[in-house]
Formats: C-alpha cells, structure tokens, sequence
C-alpha cells in the first residue's frame, strides 16, 4: 500500500481520478489521500467512493506542521475523531517530542534536507515506540533532489534515523510521498530504494504492508468504537451476546 499521496484537491498536479487509475494498475488495495484539512473533511466519503469504484480502499490522512505545541493540540483536539490517520510534521525540537508522547499522532515526518532540523534522535525513538508513532520515509523526496550531493546528504541521514528506529523497535512506513502520478512507484520498487538505507528487503515490504494496515485496522476500530483504550476491543453491545475482549 502507499498510505501518503496527494492529488490536486492540495498541493499535488494529478487529479484523483488519474491517481485511483495508476494506483489500481500498479496493484495497491489501500491508498492514503493526504489532501484533507480541517475544511475539506467533508469531501471524504465521496473521494473514498471514487476508490471503492476501482476496488481500492482510501485511508483519509491529514499532515499537520505546527509551528509549537499550542497549535498541535490544538489541531489534534479537532481532527482526531474526524480523520483515519494523522501525521505530523516535526519542524523543531518540542513540537517533535510532544508529537512522539501523545498518543493521538500515528506518523512522525523530519525533515532530511540538514542534521540540524532533523530530530529524530535516541529520545524521540523511545518516545515512539511507547506511544506505538510510527517513522515514515517519502521516497519521492529522493525523487526530487536536484543534486547527486543532495541525495547522497538526504540519504545518509534518513540511513542514520533508520538505524536508531530499527535499533528501538520504533514502527517504519515507507511512502511515495506523490504530488503526481509521475511519482507513484510499485510497492517492490519502493522497497528496492528502501534497502539502501539499511532496510532488509524482507523489512522493507512490511514496512509497505504489515506495519500501515495495523495502524489502519487499529484506528479504523478506535473510531467506530470497538477499541476502547489499547489492547481492550469491544466485541459488542450488552444484550447481544457480546464481550470485551482485553488482548
């Protein structure tokens, strides 16, 4: 699956209709649209329908970039019941730590572009990992460096990130990323350029499997209600033969 692609409804160039087409011939059967925001939520049912159409399954998804942790509760309190996944970008140190502890952020991004904006550090990974924030890698920011020196300076911190969530247990998602269908890759090539930053390529296919349909599953029942807190699901409602399970 690819659980991060944007279309013309944000900042990509490809409208939805060419994205569900080049998803569905490329085999994917879960796609994360990342266009919405706080005032285009109401145009999620009839995105999803444009996939279902096409056999695909569309995961709403928003990023959030705020500038201080004010403005990320803030975001968090309005879009956590609204929406399937959330991802956060980590543009300073206390945005990134206070994203990684609260259990309502599911993706951590950082910036690749410098050592000194990216904060993904042994603190962070800890973090994570008891809040079960998955670190995401967006394959098309390779993509689109203007520079062999650019990539190899994007790729050797992201290896480095890698090599601290691998060594923590801290989840890894690998996205494309896409702003166009140009930059839309099939799963076993997104995890061909996975393995050159220290990913197994074993690792790497569950990094576009296991690891973003568990979040999926897990958030999709937390929304309807079946999940009630973490490892307690709701089976069902008194007076019909149901339990609660704890796993």
């Amino acid at each position: 699956m690819d659980l991060h692609v944007f279309s013309n409804l944000s900042i990509g160039s490809s409208p939805i209709s060419e994205i569900v087409k080049m998803a569905s011939d490329m085999g994917f059967k879960y796609i994360g649209i990342a266009d919405f925001n706080k005032n285009n939520i109401n145009e999620i049912k009839d995105v999803k329908k444009l996939f279902n159409d096409y056999g695909l399954d569309m995961v709403s998804r928003i990023d959030l970039s705020p500038n201080n942790v004010e403005e990320l509760k803030r975001d968090l309190r309005f879009l956590r019941n609204k929406i399937e996944i959330i991802a956060v970008f980590c543009s300073n140190l206390s945005v990134a730590r206070f994203a990684a502890r609260d259990s309502r952020v599911d993706i951590l991004m950082f910036s690749y572009t410098d050592w000194k904006n990216n904060f993904f550090d042994v603190s962070e990974a800890k973090l994570a990992v008891e809040n079960e924030a998955a670190y995401e890698i967006n394959i098309a920011n390779l993509i689109r460096c203007s520079s062999f020196n650019e990539r190899i300076k994007m790729m050797r911190i992201i290896s480095e990130n890698v090599r601290i969530a691998l060594k923590y247990n801290v989840p890894i998602i690998i996205s494309s990323g896409a702003k166009n269908v140009f930059e839309l890759r099939e799963p076993r090539a997104m995890a061909s350029i996975a393995t050159l930053l220290g990913i197994s390529e074993f690792d790497a296919l569950r990094c576009l499997s296991d690891v973003p349909l568990n979040l999926i599953i897990s958030n999709r029942d937390k929304l309807c209600g079946k999940l009630l807190y973490k490892g307690v699901k709701l089976l069902g409602k008194v007076g019909d033969q149901s339990e609660v399970k704890e796993e």
